[in-house]
């Protein structure tokens, strides 16, 4: 008896813990926020476009970082910071595939490819 009590105790901690993480991360776009949603199994995938701006900073190695309001199919925005390895030409459209702050990959996309909502506010 002892030992399911101390799973479902554990059990019910370690939710808790999960839904605060996701809850701490929602609206941070730094690099432990990414770690973190990455490995959270509460954070779910998505999609999220932006329009390409030159970068906000470029290390020795050439890796180039972007911290930019990017905007879902329905036309809510969010922060999010992503890197590259080279600079990113400006004034294009590039589609994320995130989970979270983790941003898992990116491609360029055209404009017609854009969801209406989400053009719309890529173009304010």
């Amino acid at each position: 008896m002892k030992i399911i009590k101390a799973i479902v105790v554990l059990a019910i901690l370690s939710g808790a813990a999960l839904f605060g993480a996701k809850l701490y991360t929602q609206n941070k776009s730094d690099e432990l926020s990414g770690t973190i949603d990455q490995l959270n199994p509460l954070v779910t995938n998505g999609e999220v476009y932006v329009k390409t701006k030159r970068a906000d900073s470029i290390n020795k190695y050439g890796i180039t970082t972007y911290t930019q309001q990017t905007v879902d199919k329905n036309g809510n925005s969010k922060e999010l910071t992503f890197t590259a390895d080279h600079e990113l030409t400006t004034d294009r459209y590039l589609k994320i595939y995130n989970k979270g702050a983790h941003v898992e990959t990116y491609e360029e996309v055209t404009e017609e490819t854009i969801p209406k909502k989400a053009l719309q506010q890529l173009n304010k």
